[in-house]
């Protein structure tokens, strides 16, 4: 018999595991994620900080280091949300650096704006400070990947020789709060920054796979691509996307990321756990592509 003031306590194999402030994942659920965790994947693209326009999308480096040991990453890829809409970049980016260090798995990607003066010595001191890449925003710091300073930005990262991370969208357009628009990153441009770069390594979040195709298209005739590795957040559908990017020779461009916490990281890694395919495509996508390519 229950006290008439004590309520009763659910069985302990049905009841969810609070795993940290921002979820709750059921047993059922952490069974689903094994074949996905057993890979140690990499998140090319996660975030700390308050999303403005939603109050619960919001993450410490505390509750992404919790995600890593839910969904067992191996690293993450991290930039702070304050760099895109701040007065600045250098105020998220110091406030990167110090809430990552007490986590080897969370790799700071710093925010630059190449519309803002004194990007230059920002590159120079994210680069000196230890950042592990440079992640751009250019629809929410509204400039043109065609323009003089976003080329200059290129260049001068070729001198560290670290990866170059384009953010071309961080949640679908229909979600975008209308007062606050984004400015659509073009495809052709997009192109234009993978000539730039050379030999540097590129990550690319928020393309659908389809329209990976439109920006090869622009790419001319002989023209390689080998180190741009594409994140699969935004890749959806159709049903059954993963298993369709490894039918043929996809797979090789693609590599996990959750765009956490403006969107749900178990989404794709429940695609990739599920998905059809040979044990050795979702270990490269998982983790092997992008490992790679950052030389993890």
């Amino acid at each position: 018999m229950t006290a008439r003031n004590e309520k009763a306590k659910p069985d302990a194999a049905s009841e969810p595991v609070r795993t940290n402030a921002n979820a709750v994942e059921s047993p059922a659920t952490k069974r689903m994620l094994a074949p996905f965790a057993a890979e140690r994947a990499v998140d090319l693209t996660a975030f700390i900080g308050q999303w403005p326009f939603r109050l619960p999308v919001r993450a410490s480096a505390g509750d992404l280091s919790a995600m890593a040991d839910r969904l067992g990453l191996g690293a993450l890829c991290v930039s702070h949300i304050a760099s895109i809409f701040g007065f600045d970049t250098r105020t998220g980016n110091e406030e990167l650096l110090r809430e990552t260090a007490g986590d080897e798995r969370l790799l700071p990607f710093a925010i630059v704006n190449p519309a803002e003066a004194g990007w230059e010595r920002e590159l120079d001191w994210a680069a000196g400070a230890g950042a592990r890449g440079i992640r751009l925003v250019p629809g929410y710091h509204r400039y043109g990947l065609a323009e003089a300073a976003a080329a200059g930005l290129v260049d001068r990262l070729a001198r560290y020789g670290l990866p170059l991370h384009l953010c071309v969208r961080l949640e679908d357009e229909r979600l975008v709060h209308p007062r606050y628009p984004v400015v659509p990153v073009p495809f052709h441009e997009v192109a234009e920054l993978l000539r730039r770069a050379g030999e540097l390594p590129v990550i690319l979040s928020g393309l659908r796979a389809s329209e990976w195709k439109s920006v090869a298209e622009h790419l001319n005739d002989g023209e390689q691509a080998d180190r741009v590795l594409l994140d699969l957040w935004f890749a959806n559908g159709p049903i059954g996307v993963v298993a369709s990017l490894c039918r043929g020779n996809a797979w090789t461009r693609f590599g996990y990321g959750s765009c956490a916490p403006i969107q749900v990281p178990e989404a794709t890694a429940l695609q990739l756990a599920a998905a059809d395919i040979a044990p050795e495509r979702r270990a490269a996508l998982c983790r092997g592509n992008a490992a790679a390519l950052l030389g993890l």
